[in-house]
């Protein structure tokens, strides 16, 4: 039976996550192999530094055990464009989805062309208990953190933040929430709901790194150990994690080259309802079910199935019941055959709404890698397991996957506190032999962003390392990663070359990146050159002018064309700089000429600089201006698109502006006195220079890029490439947390956290300086940030309307006016917003002076 249905058959394309001893994917595989565990031990002084209460850890049952998640205190804020002051009261199980999903769409190579795509987000977190131990916010904050406070929000977070259109669901079964996740995730992809989607969970447990009490729960480890499936299992042991999987139809991923991690053959989700003993009690038969339903949905062979990762929690109760429903499922599918069966936790805890990623992830792991990891703390089945026939014994060691000639398939089960159970059958992906990217064929372009200076040079200094010891990586597979699979930020810089070995030397260079700015082109006709057979195979429009047997004409159109392959590309020039006839050409491609009246302006143009250059009867030359000028008579100029800067006669012309049919005979003037074109402004890119060959256009576009230009990368590749594993994206590590222990200090001090302070109040009584200074201070409270000018811009500092509102209360307890919050946000900038605040002054006082009662004294002033 086939176990790759390429109709419902769903691939793991990427993946992600943070776990106890793993800050990646590569980290927890090596963990895994190495049968190490995470669940630290806590000392007393180390207790004591993180703020845990002596009453509490001296407490009888208390373990001073935790299966904690490192720089859970983290979060790269202004990557998201999130006010520092709202990062600091942000659910930490929120900051580390948000960057975890980058992650995640990095390892899929998504992240570049995800935005604004159908791409779901099905997720859920635990509780936030973080937003239970921070200080209560002030009356103006309270809405907002009512809001941010909740854990329905995390989705929504993802999604906006981002800029994802599919489905953004919010999924909460309590310990299968993860598995459950990825069931609604592949049933969205199924019934077209979106082309892409993340599923995953998150759970952070607080108080942080503090143990636990195992006297407050009947199913917690009274000794800090969890021994899945042992005879001596007497609990589980808490833990804190993250992890999300990029899943999109098999046939999608491999038309379009993506790496496929594994696939999810099928899902199920099943309930227990009333058939056990308690509402917390666990069911055989709703455990059993939701396996076969599982492995139907799938329609493999269940003799396939070589793994289980299962839930194993480690509970006298809990474990029995596991068993005795894979037993049961394994008899109604007729199988004997040897099957290993697992539990991550003994390693990293039981991380609650996040357990099942957990699991999911290992078992893509190992049904990828051929590898069944040992599960730690294993010594011996516990007694009432009635495993005996069936097949099923637990693994203790790393071992190979047993080869039985059947492709390489894993169970993986979550099992929910209420009875929704969960269960994924995924297999391994057995890859085609086809084309591959290639190497030292043509060049490629190589970007390379990051939102700070220390991120871009962290990224470039990591990539340098990984593409050196590629391997048999291809260089187009390499640059259609970096294309495709990461975000474009602010800080750019883009390499062009053939080869991996040269782009790693060029990564180690000193190379500072370019930031974002204004794209300007320099048009110079005179030095057009013909485009060699390697432009014209790949771009047919410049093929057509290229045999143009005038040279002005075929300089002109083969100008033109490279201006409307780049708008194709996505580059949006703001400015085109010109001189003499290349101005009828920049013209032209921003709108105020037709094409076809500015060629014929730039071919008489130059008849005229020729009879100059040769000498000739400048009478003659006058049949030209004069052609030229019935052309513009007849055809006016319309308003540009872009700013033209024209060179001939020294002024620009901003865009919209309104165009004279004078200012193109002045510019045809300069064409009886001008000696010839000049080179453009050193900002501007020099346009005819990049159409000498591929090489020379992949510069162009690698220049355009850096300076902001979202390119259209499938124009630029010759052809067929793959993803490929690269590093990840190194979030800048900045402390948000503003815990608080009952003695009123910080809890875990460092100096770099804050509290958002109340403004200082500011002298004087509406003076325009003192007005700004009270708006700038408001926003330095407001947003946490402290680096704010006049112009600041109010988004770009991660302001919104929730934040808004706080600082049109604020505005209004300090000067007694009201401002709505739309036109808040419409004014952007302290500046603007200190002009609502002069203007609702203003107003007031015209409003006291018109309505003050008869015989007042009316001579005063008031401004206005």
């Amino acid at each position: 039976m086939s176990v790759q249905n390429s109709n419902t058959a769903i691939a793991v394309i990427g993946m992600a996550c943070r776990l106890p001893g793993a800050r990646d994917v590569d980290r927890y595989w090596k963990n895994l192999l190495e049968g190490a565990h995470f669940l630290a031990p806590l000392d007393t002084s180390g207790l004591r530094s993180k703020g845990v209460p002596q009453d509490r850890y001296t407490r009888e049952g208390h373990v001073a055990v935790s299966g904690a998640v490192d720089g859970v205190e983290d979060f790269d804020s202004s990557f998201f464009g999130i006010a520092p002051a709202e990062a600091d009261t942000m659910d930490p199980q929120h900051r580390l989805f948000l960057e975890e999903a980058v992650h995640a769409l990095e390892d899929a190579g998504w992240a570049g062309r995800a935005a604004g795509g159908r791409v779901g987000v099905f997720c859920g977190s635990g509780e936030n208990q973080y937003g239970r131990l921070l200080p209560e916010p002030d009356e103006g904050a309270g809405s907002h953190r009512r809001m941010s406070d909740a854990p329905a929000m995390l989705p929504l977070r993802v999604s906006y933040h981002l800029d994802l259109r599919g489905p953004s669901v919010f999924v909460n079964t309590l310990c299968s929430t993860g598995l459950t996740a990825v069931h609604l995730a592949r049933r969205s992809l199924l019934a077209g709901d979106c082309d892409i989607a993340l599923a995953g969970a998150v759970s952070v447990r607080l108080p942080h790194e503090h143990g636990y009490l195992a006297g407050e729960s009947a199913v917690l480890s009274p000794d800090g150990t969890l021994r899945p499936f042992d005879r001596d299992a007497n609990g589980t042991v808490p833990g804190s994690g993250v992890g999300i999987v990029v899943l999109r139809p098999l046939a999608d991923a491999l038309r379009d080259g993506d790496r496929v991690h594994a696939v999810l053959h099928g899902t199920a989700v099943n309930n227990d309802g009333s058939d056990r003993q308690s509402f917390a009690a666990p069911s055989v038969t709703g455990q059993r079910d939701a396996i076969l339903a599982a492995v139907a949905d799938a329609g493999v062979d269940p003799r396939a199935i070589g793994y289980v990762e299962a839930h194993g929690t480690g509970t006298p109760l809990g474990d029995p019941v596991e068993l005795a429903a894979l037993r049961e499922a394994r008899e109604q599918l007729g199988v004997d055959t040897p099957c290993a069966i697992g539990a991550v936790k003994s390693s990293i805890g039981h991380l609650d709404t996040a357990a099942g990623m957990a699991g999911l992830i290992k078992a893509v792991l190992s049904v990828r890698e051929g590898v069944i990891p040992a599960t730690v703390n294993h010594r011996e089945l516990l007694p009432s397991a009635d495993v005996e026939g069936s097949g099923l014994h637990v693994n203790t060691r790393s071992r190979a996957w047993p080869q039985n000639g059947l492709p390489r398939c894993a169970g993986v089960s979550a099992l929910g506190v209420g009875g929704t159970n969960a269960h994924v059958v995924v297999g391994h992906h057995v890859a085609a032999p086809g084309p591959r990217g290639t190497d030292g064929a043509a060049p490629e372009v190589f970007p390379v962003s990051a939102r700070s200076a220390d991120a871009f040079h962290g990224l470039r200094k990591s990539l340098a390392d990984a593409v050196t010891v590629a391997g048999d990586m291809a260089a187009a597979d390499v640059a259609r990663t970096l294309q495709d699979g990461r975000m474009p930020r602010e800080l750019r810089r883009a390499w062009v070359t053939p080869s991996l070995p040269e782009f790693a030397a060029l990564l180690r260079e000193e190379a500072a990146p370019v930031p974002a700015g204004p794209i300007e082109m320099a048009i110079d006709l005179g030095s057009a050159v013909r485009p060699d057979q390697s432009l014209t195979d790949r771009i047919p429009a410049f093929a057509t002018a290229r045999d143009r047997s005038d040279a002005t004409e075929r300089a002109f159109l083969t100008g033109y064309a490279a201006l409307e392959e780049l708008a194709a590309l996505g580059v949006r020039v703001a400015t085109v700089t010109a001189r003499g006839a290349g101005e009828y050409l920049a013209a032209a491609h921003a709108g105020a000429l037709d094409r076809d009246v500015a060629l014929r302006c730039a071919v008489r143009h130059e008849a005229v600089r020729a009879v100059v250059r040769g000498g000739g009867d400048l009478s003659g030359c006058e049949k030209h201006l004069a052609a030229i000028e019935d052309e513009l008579r007849a055809h006016r100029p319309t308003r540009p698109e872009t700013a033209l800067r024209s060179l001939s006669l020294g002024e620009t012309v901003p865009a919209g502006t309104e165009l004279s049919v004078d200012h193109f005979l002045d510019v045809a003037r300069t064409a009886v006195m001008d000696g010839g074109p000049t080179a453009g402004p050193g900002d501007a890119a020099d346009l005819m220079g990049a159409l000498a060959s591929w090489k020379d256009w992949l510069e162009l576009a690698a220049w355009c890029w850096e300076r902001g230009a979202d390119l259209d990368w499938g124009r630029l590749r010759a052809g067929s490439a793959h993803t490929v594993a690269l590093p990840l994206y190194p979030f800048h590590a900045r402390r948000h947390w503003a815990i608080t222990v009952p003695d009123g200090t910080a809890a875990d001090p460092d100096p770099t956290s804050r509290v958002e302070p109340e403004p200082e109040p500011v002298p004087g009584t509406g003076a325009q300086e003192d007005v700004v200074a009270v708006v700038m201070d408001t926003w330095r409270s407001v947003l946490g940030e402290t680096d704010v000018e006049p112009d600041s811009d109010f988004f770009a500092l991660g302001g919104h309307s929730l934040v808004a509102a706080r600082i049109v209360a604020r505005l209004r307890e300090r000067f007694g006016v009201s401002v709505s919050v739309g036109d808040l946000l419409d004014a952007e900038t302290p500046e603007g917003m200190a002009g609502l605040v002069r203007e609702q002054q203003a107003s007031a006082a015209l409003y006291t002076a018109l309505t003050a009662p008869r015989g007042a004294d009316s001579t005063g002033s008031f401004e206005l």
